[in-house]
Order: structure tokens, then C-alpha cells, then sequence
């Protein structure tokens, strides 16, 4: 079937098309919870309408203390203008205007008038930077995270403001020489208690000659005119879909893309947002014509903030996860590579929550590049490659064992634009829009209609990938075990796509013990009986934004300040804790969790596994078992 269906899928699909939503979505502001979220809704509503698709628009509220499975939903904000200007002696230059480059202000930034004197501050995220510094009254220069300076300098020092040129750094694509006339998105996230602040943002090259004159001495100030406002709203969530065959069984395949991100922004992610669209135009227009196979399951097509929006659609309506067959996340798709220097990658979710779904995208992905000719914008071949669980976008919040529904992610990366104003339409390519609406269109096509015929072509598929990765591994144990484990997850999980069928899901459990790794001596219910075993409280990931967590700031500050030591830097062990709050299981003691972990990122954590669980304990997120903490 597969085959058939991405020829039909690869004549409808249009990357011109699509590139042209790019273009109508990048003009919008589109702030999570802000005016300019609301029309990027309405203008997408209007563009399924005309699609012959019936969009459906959720409101969720958008007010600083709603809180979907623990993440705390944003309150709205508006900039009615937004200016920073440079006086240095009786010269004076326009640094910032939001009128003309929305970015150059730091979004959700409170109101504030006034000139005040401009201080270089060298780093900036940890209390000895601040060490002999007076900074009461003086705006900020400073590259360090927003955050840490507004707590640092600004609410517990008294200055006035930040105006940063910090940015992420991308190696070998974005280095720190590079770029460097691009002003970067900075946002505040607030708390619900936590005292607002405003800061203004400029390039580095700019922020690099304001440090060198004020290192030679010169006295600068910065004027600013920034009126803006907090306010509660709600938060639109955008869908559409296409109807399954299945009598009393809500059972989809959900594409999501997030819709959120200030302009321009193309291709994160207007990018991916088109792909979606032209996905969901295709599919309807084939369903239309009757060149579709009967679907047995629905396709959902999802737009919402980052994120909190897919928390709060979850959150809309109980059980909703449970509905969920699969799902494939559209994120950063749209990339030029030439210009980019991007890959397009299919990232997997950690091995020990493996599913069908990787393979079924990689076979898809294999096809669709087949085509489209195999050729990227500028000649040569497309690039492509398959990489291990990062997250940082929605679909791990889906695959999150609370959740449990299979969503790998398709994604351009890395970008060397990525999150700044250079990310413009013209480093789009219709060919990547193109071949990522066909993966998304074939993938949801063919899981909405198999049947069991299909289900055995795609065991079949699993087993034969599982046999290369096997054999790619041997002679690491590690990776054998992983490759193992994979294998049987990837297995038992095609139970999803027929879910009364006793004697097939007896097939796959069969199967999937043959491939298992063998468990190791002393390990089981006992170990866990006996050992220190944690359980979670909360059924979806934690809130990365770690200072936004319910009850964080009762935490005592050694503690948050050990916590964010470790989650910081070079040697961050963020991805290291996310992998464990996945593990976690109510089984599987800390020592276990943490040799999960380290099969699926080589790392060893050491005892920051168990303190990470202490952690979420105190927050009431986790609680011990067994043995204790």
C-alpha cells in the first residue's frame, strides 16, 4: 500500500504552495498568548476553510495561573511601542524599535520610561558575577540568560533593565563570529508571583561595540519608551480533520505543528505550519476525489503555541492521549540546507520507549526523498539522518509515558538563523516543504487505513531494522542491550493498531521477548522491593523552564541553585533528567533508571539521578516507594 500511496501523495503535494503559507504566517507577531496569535489563528482558520477542511478553534485560557498538567499556561501581552535610544555625550542612536524589528525588544517585558546610565556586565548568571559590581539604577549590558539577570541584577540589585546580545551558539554552524548583524528572540517567562522587569535586545556585533566604549570609558546612557501591557486572554488552538471508518472508536493520527514564534521566524516555525497545511490539503483532496483507501482511523491536524498549547489540548478534554493511535511532530522543516546548514533529521524517542513509528517515517521519509528527485535547493543530494531523543519540542510531551503516544519528529537542524531575524523567507525551500508534507501525508495516510495486512508488512519492517541496528551494535554491550530493548518496545507497540485483536497482540508479546534483553542478575521486583524506587505524581513531563514548576520557589535557594548548576552548561545534565523522569515507573529503583539512561546517552550521572528525584519529591511531582529516598 505505502507504495502507492506516496505516488499519489507526491503528485498533489505542492512545496510552492506551501512556501507561500510560509510567507502569509511569517508576517505575523505570533507571540504565545498575544493579538498576534489570534490572527495567525484566524488567518490559518480561514485557510482550511478554503481547503475544503472544517477547522475547529479551542480556547484555552491564557491568564499567568492556569496550569495544564503542571505547565503554567502565559499570560497575554502586548507591545504598543517599544524604543531604546543610545546617548553618548550629545550624540544620540535609535538601538531598538519594535516598530521596525519586533525582536529588538525582549518579549512580555513590562512598561517602562526613563534614561538611566548603561553598565557593561560581564556573565551575569551566577551571584559571584555581581561580586564588588554597583548596579542599582543602571541598565544592564550583559550576554548572560535574561532571566538570571533580571533575578540578579534587576529584582535583587536595583538595576533598572537589561539590554543583552546573548544567543545560542550552533558549532560549525553558528559560531560566535557568525551572524552577528542578527538581533536574537529573548523572552521573559513569567512566574505567577514573580516581580516583572523589562530589557531591549541588539545585535552582537552592536552589543560588542557598546562593551568596547564603555571598556575605554565613555559614559552611555540608554532612553527608553517601552509601553506595553499584561492582561488575561485565552489562547487559540487550531485543528481540523479527517474522519475514520471505525464505529465507536475515536482512534487518529495526529500531525502537529506549533504555530507560535515572533516574526519573522519562517521557518521556526511558519515552516512547519505550511507543511502541515499542504499535508492536510493533500489528503482531503485525494479523500475528495475517492484516490484514498478507506481510513479506518481519523487524521487529526493540530496548530498551537509551543508547548503550552499542547499540554492544554491534551488537557481539554480527558483521556484525549488515549484516542491517539500515533502522531508526527512538524517542526523547523522548511530549511534551504545550502544556506541553513541543516539536515533533515528524523529524531527517535529514547530507546526504551521505542515504537513502530520511527521505522514507518523512515520508510516513508526514504520514499518521499525518492520522489522529489533526492536533490536539495542548490544542487547536490538532499541531507539526511537519523538521530537519537533531544526533545525540545512537542512531541516529548506526547511520548511521555503519561501520554504514551508514539511521535517521532521530522526537523531541519541545525539552522544557523535559528531564532533570530535572519530566519526569513528567503532561507525557505519549496523542495523541503515539499518533501516534509509528503512524509507527514504518506505517514498519516497509511497508518488511518491499514489493516491487518499492512500491521504484518509493518512488524516485518520493524524486525528487519531491528536486525541492522542489531548488527551495527555488535560487540558493545551497551548498545546491544539498547538495540535489544529498542526492538521489543518498537514490537509490542504495534498492538496500537488493533487493539482488541488477543491473538495479535500475543503474536507481538511473543515476539517481543524473543528480542529483549535478558535481565539482569539481582534486578526485577525484588530490587525494586528493596531498593530506592521512585514514582511519579505528575503524569506528563516536568516544566523545562524549571523556575516555572508549581512550588519551585519553596525549594531552599542551595538547592534550586545545586539544581540549575546541574542543568547548566557544556555539561548539562537537563537531557539526563528528562531521560530519567521518562524511565521512571514506579518499578525501576534510581540505579536502574540511571542505567537506562546511560544506554541511551553513554553518560554516566552518577548520584545526580537520585538527587534530581529528591528534587521532585519536595515539589510533590514524585514520591518514593519501597526502600525510600
Amino acid at each position: 500500500m505505502l507504495d502507492d500511496l506516496m505516488t499519489r501523495i507526491g503528485a498533489e503535494v505542492s512545496g510552492e504552495r506551501a512556501l507561500a503559507d510560509v510567507s502569509a504566517v511569517s508576517r505575523f507577531h505570533r507571540v504565545q498568548a498575544s493579538p498576534g496569535l489570534d490572527a495567525a489563528a484566524d488567518w490559518l482558520a480561514g485557510a482550511l476553510e478554503r481547503a475544503g477542511l472544517a477547522p475547529v478553534v479551542e480556547h484555552v485560557p491564557g491568564d499567568g495561573r492556569t496550569r495544564c498538567f503542571g505547565q503554567l499556561m502565559p499570560q497575554g501581552w502586548a507591545c504598543a511601542r517599544a524604543s531604546a535610544t543610545l546617548h553618548d555625550g550629545t550624540a544620540t542612536t535609535r538601538l531598538c524599535d519594535a516598530a521596525a524589528v519586533p525582536l529588538s525588544v525582549v518579549l512580555r517585558s513590562a512598561e517602562a520610561h526613563g534614561r538611566w546610565p548603561l553598565m557593561w556586565l560581564p556573565r551575569g548568571n551566577e551571584t559571584e558575577d555581581y561580586a564588588g559590581l554597583d548596579v542599582r539604577g543602571r541598565v544592564l549590558l550583559t550576554e548572560a540568560d535574561v532571566h538570571r539577570a533580571h533575578r540578579l541584577g534587576v529584582v535583587e540589585r536595583g538595576a533598572a533593565g537589561l539590554l543583552v546580545f546573548g544567543r545560542r551558539l550552533l558549532p560549525g554552524v553558528r559560531d560566535a563570529d557568525d551572524e552577528l548583524d542578527a538581533v536574537n528572540y529573548t523572552s521573559f517567562w513569567w512566574g505567577e508571583r514573580e516581580p516583572r522587569g523589562w530589557g531591549f535586545v541588539v545585535a552582537p556585533r552592536v552589543g560588542r561595540a557598546l562593551r568596547e566604549r564603555l571598556a575605554d570609558g565613555a559614559t552611555l546612557e540608554l532612553e527608553v519608551d517601552l509601553e506595553a501591557r499584561a492582561f488575561d486572554t485565552t489562547i487559540p488552538l487550531v485543528s481540523a480533520s479527517l474522519p475514520g471508518a471505525s464505529a465507536g472508536r475515536a482512534e487518529d493520527v495526529i500531525v502537529l505543528s506549533h504555530l507560535c514564534h515572533p516574526a519573522p521566524c519562517a521557518n521556526d516555525n511558519a515552516s512547519g505550519v505550511a507543511a502541515n497545511l499542504e499535508t492536510a490539503r493533500a489528503l482531503a483532496a485525494l479523500s475528495g476525489r475517492g484516490a484514498l483507501p478507506a481510513f479506518a482511523r481519523g487524521v487529526h491536524f493540530l496548530w498551537m503555541p509551543e508547548f503550552t498549547g499542547t499540554y492544554a489540548w491534551l488537557a481539554a478534554r480527558e483521556g484525549r492521549a488515549n484516542s491517539l493511535v500515533a502522531g508526527l511532530n512538524l517542526d523547523m522543516v522548511g530549511e534551504d540546507q545550502s544556506q541553513c546548514g541543516s539536515t533533515f533529521l528524523l529524531e527517535r524517542p529514547p530507546h526504551f520507549l521505542a515504537s513502530f513509528s520511527e521505522t514507518l517515517v523512515a520508510e516513508v521519509r526514504e520514499r518521499a526523498v525518492r520522489l522529489g528527485g533526492g536533490a536539495a535547493a542548490g544542487g547536490g543530494a538532499v541531507r539526511l539522518d537519523d538521530v537519537p531523543y533531544s526533545g525540545g519540542s512537542d512531541h516529548s510531551v506526547l511520548v511521555d509515558p503519561g501520554f504514551g503516544v508514539p511521535c517521532p519528529l521530522l526537523i531541519q537542524w541545525p539552522d544557523r538563523f535559528y531564532h533570530s531575524t535572519h530566519d526569513t523567507l528567503d532561507r525557505c525551500d519549496p523542495a523541503s516543504l515539499a518533501l516534509a508534507a509528503r512524509c507527514a501525508a504518506g505517514y498519516a495516510a497509511f497508518l488511518a487505513a491499514a489493516g491487518a495486512d499492512d500491521a504484518s508488512w509493518l512488524l516485518g519492517q520493524v524486525e528487519d531494522e531491528a536486525a541492522r541496528r542489531s548488527a551495527a551494535a555488535a560487540g558493545s554491550p551497551e548498545r546491544s542491550r539498547r538495540e535489544r530493548r529498542r526492538a521489543s518496545h518498537a514490537v509490542l507497540s504495534l498492538a496500537r493498531l488493533d487493539r482488541e485483536n488477543v491473538a495479535w497482540r500475543r503474536r507481538l508479546e511473543e515476539r517481543a521477548a524473543s528480542l529483549a534483553p535478558p535481565v539482569a542478575p539481582g534486578a526485577g521486583p525484588r530490587a525494586a522491593r528493596d531498593g530506592h524506587v521512585p514514582r511519579r505524581r505528575l503524569a506528563a513531563p516536568l516544566h523545562y523552564q524549571r523556575w516555572l514548576i508549581d512550588g519551585y520557589d519553596a525549594l531552599p535557594a542551595a538547592e534550586r541553585d545545586a539544581w540549575r548548576r546541574l542543568e547548566s552548561g557544556a555539561d548539562s545534565l537537563a537531557g539526563a533528567f528528562e531521560l530519567a523522569w521518562f524511565a521512571c515507573d514506579g518499578r525501576r529503583t534510581v540505579d536502574e533508571i540511571s542505567a537506562l539512561v546511560a544506554d541511551e546517552n553513554g553518560r554516566d550521572a552518577g548520584d545526580a539521578v537520585g538527587r534530581f528525584f529528591g528534587w521532585t519529591e519536595r515539589l510533590g511531582a514524585s514520591e518514593w516507594i519501597g526502600g525510600g529516598g
